[in-house]
């Protein structure tokens, strides 16, 4: 039976202020070089981390309590359906927990979100994971990073492949900007089957499902208190993972398999 995504598709939000369908998985959208703008500001101090979409992918909101997507520049974790998601989004909380951070921008992308380093108590977050060969060094932004600290990533992704840490103790494991190309097809519309999963608007743009999870739409975002994050433009909405789900009519098709069909304040997924 297919997992339900989440969402709060922009349609629906006028409809029911805030629907949400609960997404699977997440990730970030494949940088590309001229993707990215000039940095502004040079640095974020005083982020709070609160959600993680992987563990280099997560969201802060800073000193004037703005929510802001960051991915660790030249640094990729695994994804949320591949192995060692959770270990690597379980290292990375435990190094940034609940306080402040400071985060050193190298670049911000079309989509806004910030690429930068994060340093707690001298340790380079970024290198930290991919010594524990729990995130792979990523060349679609790797070019933003100071010489010295790309070469460092480098060396500390050699050395956990040679010594077969974590993700490496697969042959051939899959880098997660190439598990985001894997196609995706849309299902026929869910007939015969039994609703997985409802959820219900309970106030304005909040939404809970039957498990308990809540969805809360925030500008052109979504915040699941399961840590999940999603953005929309139009009529689609996209984890960070590159899932995305599309709106027809009452209709939602997501391209993890789910569909999902609206009644008034209800929404059942399929």
């Amino acid at each position: 039976m297919s997992r339900t995504p989440r969402l709060i598709p922009p349609d629906l939000t006028k409809r029911l202020h805030g629907l949400r369908l609960a997404l699977a998985c997440l990730s970030l959208l494949v940088c590309i070089p001229c993707a990215f703008a000039q940095p502004t500001p040079s640095s974020l101090a005083r982020a709070k981390v609160v959600a993680y979409s992987s563990g280099t992918a997560f969201a802060v909101l800073d000193a004037t309590d703005k929510l802001r997507r960051i991915k660790l520049t030249g640094v990729d974790a695994p994804e949320r359906k591949q192995r060692f998601a959770a270990e690597a989004r379980a290292l990375a909380s435990q190094w940034l927990g609940s306080a402040s951070i400071e985060i050193a921008v190298d670049a911000t992308d079309k989509e806004q979100r910030i690429h930068g380093r994060v340093t707690v108590n001298g340790n380079d977050i970024g290198l930290v994971l991919i010594e524990a060969g729990l995130a792979w060094c990523d060349p679609t932004d790797e070019g933003h990073l100071p010489p010295a600290i790309r070469a460092a990533y480098r060396q500390g992704c050699e050395q956990a492949r040679s010594q077969r840490r974590g993700l490496w103790q697969e042959a051939n494991p899959t880098p997660p900007w190439e598990y985001r190309k894997l196609p995706q097809f849309d299902p026929l519309p869910g007939a015969g089957k039994t609703s997985s999963r409802s959820c219900k608007q309970i106030g304005y743009e909040t939404v809970q499902c039957d498990d308990g999870t809540r969805y809360r739409s925030v500008g052109n975002q979504v915040l699941g208190s399961d840590g999940s994050l999603y953005s929309k433009r139009g009529n689609t909405l996209s984890g960070d993972d590159g899932t995305h789900y599309t709106q027809r009519g009452a209709t939602i098709y997501g391209s993890d398999g789910t569909v999902c069909r609206a009644r008034g304040r209800q929404i059942d997924c399929f």
